[in-house]
């Protein structure tokens, strides 16, 4: 069975990355750090941010196994991290008062791709 391969996605306005991992196979690959634990934070998911020299944040969004959980309580999973995403995009433009509009629209394609991950990765996983 193929094994699911994180993808990086970058909002819009090139200013963040994100990706979903789902274990720290994934987790390492992502970030290329392997001292760092998946999902340490206790949390059923977080988002972890990382930045680099040429002014990019890449979001690591976490959730590990969700078994427990029903796909609607995973997509408001996903969604609060999307909107911590969103955040970090509204502080990487200086954005103080985005319209209504364009906040809206930027979680939902935040979360549109972490859902298409999260269901990637249940298909070759799960």
């Amino acid at each position: 069975m193929a094994k699911y391969r994180p993808y990086i996605y970058r909002t819009p306005f090139q200013h963040v990355l994100y990706a979903l991992a789902r274990n720290q196979e994934q987790y390492n690959k992502i970030t290329g750090r392997k001292r760092d634990k998946f999902l340490d934070s206790g949390a059923d998911a977080c988002v972890t941010y990382f930045s680099d020299k040429k002014k990019e944040t890449l979001c690591v969004v976490q959730i590990g196994d969700v078994t427990e959980h029903s796909l609607l309580q995973v997509h408001g999973l996903l969604l609060h991290e999307a909107v911590h995403i969103w955040q970090e995009v509204r502080a990487c433009m200086g954005e103080e008062k985005p319209s209504s509009e364009f906040e809206a629209y930027s979680i939902q394609a935040i979360a549109q791709d972490l859902f298409e991950a999260f269901e990637e990765s249940e298909k070759v996983n799960g």
